[in-house]
């Protein structure tokens, strides 16, 4: 199964989030990560981004993260678990250390610091474009 597939299986296709299906700005996220070259994983965390529920929206789906890890691998899970529970858009201004809704915090290299940034800005530039952005691009 692949992870676009994983995701309809879920629902996600039928939950409303920012005037469209949650399933369609995952995929938008995921693209405008691709069109922007990230590696794959990173993409894989874009498409995932929210799938635990952020303190910004609320999925109620029941899904345990080894089931995440195996479809689209450790590193893009643990991207998509931190981003889910940072206490965001604040926290990327914290240099390596992500603040948690919770309270608690994680420490990030550069590099995580980085795809993380970047996944915020695909998933921004997605609530403010929509599929609009992607119309046209060659996404070779």
């Amino acid at each position: 199964m692949t992870p676009r597939e994983y995701l309809i299986s879920l629902g996600t296709d039928e939950i409303e989030h920012s005037g469209r299906s949650f399933y369609k700005h995952l995929c938008n996220t995921e693209d405008i990560l691709r069109i922007a070259r990230l590696p794959q994983e990173v993409q894989l965390a874009g498409l995932f981004h929210s799938i635990y529920g952020t303190s910004y929206f609320k999925s109620n789906i029941n899904i345990d993260r080894d089931t995440v890890r195996n479809i689209i691998g450790q590193y893009a899970e643990y991207l998509a678990w931190i981003f889910c529970n940072a206490n965001r858009p604040f926290c990327w201004f914290c240099n390596n250390t992500i603040p948690f809704t919770d309270g608690n915090s994680i420490d990030v290299s550069d590099e995580e610091l980085f795809h993380l940034r970047m996944i915020e800005s695909a998933n921004l530039i997605d609530q403010q474009t929509g599929a609009n952005l992607i119309v046209g691009f060659n996404h070779n």
